[in-house]
């Protein structure tokens, strides 16, 4: 157990020895539980300060200027956090790390410039800063600000640390600097700060120790998730007179609910805090980014703006990108977007010229119209703990449905039946040389279904192409097919001709390749145009209209080395020329509610419904779902129902059961890691044209 650990058990259990004295009882009450609810929030830095140090040991080579191990000194435990668990906190640091330097490099090179850190915790960011090579020669003093038992025992690591105190210097005198109370460990460059922000006087006084109050200081107060336990009307406070100070700069990271709180991650969030006793409480009054620009706005901050963390992430360099890329193998796109829509670093300041986001925030499109199109919605089945799996394949036969591959706790081999009530029990013959994946692409022909790609680890795909055959009776059996020309993951697939196959895209830049079944050959085609330009695309959908035979492409990831985030919000119609070997596109419709990744379609010939996935904006209750009128090229809302949405229905890692003889379609499965709040997990639902719902699917273990 860390010390921190020690100090806040210690503190809990203090607090819950019975008072030998006779008090009042409701006055006792209310403050014996405000001090346990600030030691929960003190404890919620514990997870944080250990995740910390995972991305430390991973990621401290990225920025050179930075390599300096620090959070060694305050946490002795290093467990390697999951790889979005890492991405996660190493965009939330550096998206910190970016504002502040923003600030600092606007600021005239003579200023002195107080860096105030609210609910620091044991982050070591001070250390980070005076150590950074690129602020030698700045004026700057970083002050740790939290409770006073806290700063104690932060206090006294830091001196019993040689490399903190060489750092720091040693101990100003009265004589030498201002006084004020509870004030720990003061330096030239450096101090540390008790303080329950709700005392207003004392928070006053105590910066104004610092110089806070002149106008040849810069004061850059953060608050990483430390306002966001607090009351709005306590928060606020805060915020206001922080406001005051001269030259104020406040950077805030805490969390969103963008899509409200029933969305899947929102939800899940919400859970997490209220089970560790220290309910978030702000996130439920300023839910979206335009409401906190519009809180700071009204609370003293004359120029307001800000991000998400996926906006952050868009920020970074891609020369560092590409070095976070290289730390682990990671492929967790869809919950790490996640994850990023759901915190904000807003930058609030009082100094005029200065900027951090010179774009101001709006959203990414206009309110759509509502699709005239009636359709049927139902989650029909939450899925057994044993059944759940994401990232896995479906296969439709006319009478029979299946399920295969995909990762729970791991990868997953198994086949398995899908069934009506009209479906008769079948028997799965599955070759021992069949191997789990993950990111694989199924499409269904008249003679059988395919399996095609996928991986087993990150980054590299699988090149084996599997096909599902109906034998007789009720009898299934796998066939290993030609392998594609190279390995795909993330790609998609449509059927041609009845039987043949196209596949693009994939999450190393590839184009087109057709499977002819008469030949059993895979074989590149090209494509070349002087007006679209398009790269592979990761995760997009090809889909093929029944009614017209007409073959379309939309949405995906733009395939970018780096790892930076653009979408595809284009519709294009696919021509084939078999004869030359050769792909035509033109662009039919673009819509920016189209620019999503690892989303599912159904379609009825005419009409293409996109469901799900992740983008550059949350989906919400009126865009998780959109209308797709090719005819018309028109881009309309779905929404989702309120029953329904209360369910918080996960579509992400999930695919498609189509069965045409009955048109009838399900969503199965699916689900993501939400940070480090839990999993969340999908079950069955139907979405069906016209207002019939499906029959219920069971899935056969």
């Amino acid at each position: 157990m860390d010390i921190y650990s020690s100090v806040v058990q210690k503190q809990l259990g203090k607090k819950s020895k019975p008072n030998k004295e006779k008090k009042d009882g409701n006055q006792g009450k209310a403050k014996n539980k405000k001090v346990v609810h600030d030691l929960f929030v003190q404890g919620t830095n514990d997870s944080s300060i250990v995740s910390k140090r995972s991305v430390e040991i991973l990621y401290h080579e990225v920025e050179a200027s930075n390599s300096k191990p620090f959070f060694h000194h305050f946490v002795k435990k290093s467990p390697r956090r999951t790889p979005v668990i890492n991405r996660g906190y190493w965009i939330r640091m550096k998206s910190i790390r970016m504002a502040i330097e923003k600030i600092i490099e606007q600021q005239p090179p003579e200023q002195r410039i107080n860096i105030i850190n609210l609910g620091c915790g044991y982050d070591p960011l001070p250390f980070q800063l005076l150590d950074d090579e690129k602020f030698q020669g700045r004026n700057l003093y970083c002050i740790d600000v939290d409770f006073p038992e806290l700063i104690d025992y932060k206090s006294q690591m830091v001196r019993m640390a040689p490399e903190l105190t060489l750092l720091i210097g040693p101990q100003l005198c009265e004589a030498e600097s201002k006084t004020a109370p509870d004030i720990v460990i003061r330096t030239a460059n450096y101090a540390t700060m008790g303080c329950d922000l709700t005392n207003r006087e004392l928070y006053c006084e105590q910066l104004d120790s610092f110089n806070a109050n002149s106008p040849s200081t810069t004061n850059i107060f953060i608050a990483e998730v430390s306002l966001a336990y607090m009351t709005p009307e306590t928060a606020n406070l805060i915020i206001e007179t922080s406001s005051t100070f001269s030259n104020s700069h406040f950077i805030i990271l805490e969390q969103l609910l963008p899509a409200g709180e029933y969305h899947p991650f929102g939800k899940q969030m919400i859970n997490h805090f209220k089970k560790m006793e220290a309910p978030l409480q702000c996130v439920h009054t300023y839910p979206t980014i335009a409401d906190q620009i519009n809180r700071f706005c009204k609370l003293g901050y004359n120029h307001v703006n800000a991000k998400d963390l996926l906006g952050c992430w868009d920020m970074v360099p891609n020369d560092i990108k590409l070095k976070v890329k290289g730390v682990e193998a990671f492929d967790e796109w869809e919950e790490f977007i996640f994850f990023g829509h759901h915190y904000i670093n807003l930058h609030a300041t009082n100094q005029p010229n200065v900027t951090v986001y010179p774009e101001p925030h709006c959203a990414l499109y206009p309110p759509m119209n509502n699709a005239t199109t009636e359709y049927a919605m139902q989650n029909q089945d939450e899925l057994s703990v044993d059944s759940h799996r994401k990232f896995h394949s479906c296969l439709s036969f006319p009478d029979a449905s299946f399920l295969t591959c995909g990762i729970k706790q791991s990868r997953l081999s198994d086949t398995i039946q899908l069934k009506l009530s009209s479906d008769k029990d079948v028997l799965i013959q599955t070759p021992t040389d069949f191997k789990g994946r993950v990111g694989a692409v199924s499409v269904d022909t008249k003679s059988g279904s395919y399996l095609i790609g996928g991986r087993q680890i990150p980054g590299i795909g699988m090149d084996e192409v599997w096909k599902l055959h109906h034998t007789g009776a009720s009898n299934y059996t796998w066939e290993l097919k030609s392998s594609l020309n190279s390995g795909r993951v993330k790609h998609t697939a449509a059927c041609v001709n009845e039987e043949d196959i196209l596949i693009f895209g994939g999450s190393s830049g590839e184009t087109f390749e057709y499977y002819s079944s008469e030949s059993n050959n895979w074989f590149k085609l090209d494509y070349s145009s002087d007006s679209i330009s398009l790269e592979g695309l990761e995760s997009s959908k090809l889909i093929a209209l029944d009614t017209t035979n007409e073959i379309y492409l939309l949405g995906g990831m733009i395939y970018d080395p780096a790892g930076s985030f653009n979408f595809s919000s284009t519709v294009y119609r696919v021509e084939l020329d078999l004869r030359s070997k050769k792909v035509t596109l033109t662009e039919i419709l673009k819509h920016e509610s189209l620019a999503r990744y690892g989303f599912n379609v159904v379609n009825n010939g005419v009409k293409i419904l996109v469901v799900g996935g992740v983008g550059k904006t949350l989906y919400g209750q009126c865009d998780t779902i959109v209308e797709v009128d090719i005819n018309a090229k028109t881009v309309s809302s779905v929404r989702v129902k309120d029953n329904f949405w209360r369910e918080s229905p996960v579509f992400v890692g999930s695919d498609v059961i189509l069965r045409k003889s009955l048109n009838q379609n399900w969503i199965v499965g699916g689900g993501v890691v939400c940070y480090g709040f839990g999993s969340v997990w999908g079950g069955v639902v139907n979405i069906n044209f016209g207002d019939k719902p499906s029959e219920q699917l069971e899935i056969q273990q």
